[in-house]
């Protein structure tokens, strides 16, 4: 089984307290929020063949980020996929701009390398789903909580 977008991901819900402790049996994990915009990036199931990246309502953006897709490629194996946060890091300002993300997800592929290169932006994964060379179905893995 290879999962292909559109993926629907799972939403964080309101809430407007933390259950009792006694009904919290496995006990109460935490998140850090960062300020990006959800995504998931998907890796091609053979080696070398490209990364798609869908916005959590369904819209494929690689084509705004060609850096990711190019370290996606480069450094992760096929048959993942990543759920978390676009991220960009602004030099300048020596911090993570949520207006400089915003730019970058409104241009488009000619201009997409020029903002890559003032403002590069990486990925904060929270789940990851893949292929196991042992298994036919995909492993689940967390890593916050």
């Amino acid at each position: 089984m290879v999962l292909r977008p559109p993926v629907e991901p799972m939403l964080a819900q309101a809430a407007e307290a933390i259950p009792p402790a006694h009904l919290l049996t496995a006990g109460v994990a935490f998140e850090q929020k960062l300020d990006g915009h959800r995504a998931l990036l998907f890796t091609a199931p053979a080696p070398g063949r490209g990364v798609l990246i869908q916005t959590r309502r369904g819209s494929l953006v690689q084509d705004r980020f060609p850096d990711l897709v190019a370290a996606g490629v480069e450094q992760l194996p096929p048959g993942l996929v990543l759920d978390g946060e676009l991220l960009v890091w602004d030099p300048e300002a020596d911090a993570l701009s949520f207006e400089a993300l915003q730019r970058r997800a409104a241009t488009r592929a000619r201009g997409a390398r020029t903002m890559a290169a003032r403002w590069p932006a990486t990925s904060s994964p929270s789940t990851s789903c893949s292929r196991t060379a042992r298994s036919s179905s995909p492993a689940r893995t967390s890593s916050g909580a």
